[in-house]
């Protein structure tokens, strides 16, 4: 073979590993475009933006919050965590009635943060016994939810109730015994209770 033929195959050589190179890359790019993750599926993507507004907000009003930071976080993450759940169960997407239900969670929890976020005493009650007033403003919120949401809660309501009135009929115990106001144990564990009983009342709202 003399040296023009040789460097003729040499060159048809190069050509033909270059184009396999192409193919290869224009394949693997093919395939890259195919698989690449989708969007984030419109209703999960809603349902976490609002999360983390609250959790932001949350965070930002650390210091003003009655001291039920960690009641609230406890439920953001709760939310969460029911949306994880939710998209696990549904191959990683949300359907409309899981949206509207998380969104029903997230809006009652912003409630809470606004209604938490602490403002001057007004009465001589509020002035005068803070945690105990603290403490019935919960009360009577979740009150007011149990008796508007009545017809709504799966035939709870009465065990709801109940629930409810056994708080308030706590926190009037710890007063009496300690002289009309409450500790700040008290107070905490009242929080908890009402924490948990507004837990069971988005549960169990149909």
């Amino acid at each position: 073979m003399n040296s023009v033929e040789h460097a003729s195959r040499r060159s048809h050589r190069l050509v033909a590993a270059a184009a396999a190179v192409a193919i290869a890359f224009a394949g693997a790019h093919a395939w890259a475009k195919e698989e690449a993750p989708k969007s984030e599926h419109p209703r999960k993507s809603e349902v976490a933006k609002r999360d983390r507004h609250l959790a932001g907000q949350a965070n930002k009003d650390y210091g003003d919050l009655s001291g039920h930071y960690n009641e609230l976080q406890k439920q953001d993450a709760a939310i969460r965590k029911q949306a994880n759940a939710d998209m696990k169960a549904n191959g990683g997407h949300l359907t409309k009635a899981q949206q509207k239900q998380l969104n029903g969670e997230e809006n009652a929890l912003h409630a809470e943060i606004k209604a938490d976020k602490g403002a001057p005493p007004k009465t001589q009650f509020e002035q005068n016994h803070p945690r105990r007033a603290e403490v019935l403003h919960r009360d009577n919120r979740i009150n007011g939810e149990l008796n508007a949401d009545a017809g709504k809660l799966g035939g709870n309501y009465g065990s709801l109730k109940q629930q409810q009135q056994s708080i308030r009929q706590q926190e009037q115990m710890d007063a009496r015994a300690n002289g009309g106001y409450i500790t700040k144990s008290q107070q905490q564990q009242l929080n908890t209770e009402e924490t948990q009983l507004n837990q069971e009342i988005k549960v169990d709202h149909k």
